[in-house]
């Protein structure tokens, strides 16, 4: 009940929409969650941040920071249901809500990052849904990337993101491992400099250097690959996904 007051307090004269004063530490702490539940692949951590995401909201319901951040949430929760524990069917109203959340927090705070990530929300929805899913929101998702690109062409967690989706994305529909390439170095190169305001998003630094490992790996060039996956390491020693599945699959790489 205190804490509930405390909150109530802290945000009761927040504005409607854009980012309510008294919720930029709670978007740091959301931040901070979610950077966590991804290193060690917590669902539990997951449930956290948008439990207190929920929180904030019951508050502020249009602050754009907290509906980017409980979207952002809900699609990590997703990416890790495909791609750890194989739960498809579990991640798709996570990735429906994801996208929904993300295309209000849009409309109220122009943020580069909202539009790219609802962007991977679609492209996650169209891995799961095949052609037809692909025929109906992948020109939606190239638009959405246009979109954050004019927004934040410095970004680097933009960046980061349009790589991943061009890795993933056959070379006669744009994408391939050469263009992911060009993406994750920009980035890496960008995070090194960037200096993010108090609860803006600060996610992805480690992150873009696992990327960076695998377009490397893709294009054959091992070395480079490693140094990349070492990289990681070396910012967040405890980074599951390089050190216990990246680094590993890199010894199967035929050179």
């Amino acid at each position: 009940m205190r804490r509930s007051l405390l909150l109530t307090f802290a945000l009761w004269t927040a504005p409607v929409g854009a980012q309510a004063p008294g919720s930029t530490r709670w978007a740091d702490s959301l931040g901070t969650l979610i950077e966590g539940a991804m290193a060690r692949g917590d669902g539990a951590a997951f449930d956290q941040a948008i439990a207190l995401a929920d929180r904030v909201l019951t508050v502020t319901p249009t602050d754009g920071a907290i509906l980017h951040y409980k979207g952002y949430a809900l699609y990590r929760k997703a990416t890790v249901l495909v791609n750890s524990a194989n739960r498809p069917d579990d991640a798709k109203p996570l990735l429906e809500e994801a996208a929904a959340l993300l295309a209000r927090s849009a409309a109220v705070l122009p943020w580069p990052e909202t539009p790219a990530l609802h962007a991977s929300v679609l492209g996650q929805q169209i891995a799961l849904g095949g052609m037809m899913t692909g025929m109906r929101l992948g020109g939606k998702a190239d638009d959405l990337f246009a979109d954050a690109i004019r927004l934040g062409p410095d970004n680097p967690r933009v960046l980061l993101l349009r790589g991943i989706s061009a890795l993933y994305k056959p070379k006669m529909f744009g994408g391939g491992s050469d263009k992911a390439l060009a993406d994750f170095t920009r980035a890496v190169a960008l995070f090194a400099k960037q200096a993010p305001a108090p609860g803006t998003p600060r996610w992805g630094t480690v992150e873009a250097y696992a990327w960076l490992g695998q377009a490397h790996a893709a294009e054959k060039e091992v070395e480079a690959a490693r140094a990349a996956y070492t990289r990681a390491l070396e910012l967040d020693p405890n980074y599951g996904w390089v050190k216990h599945q990246l680094l590993p699959a890199l010894e199967k790489v035929k050179r």
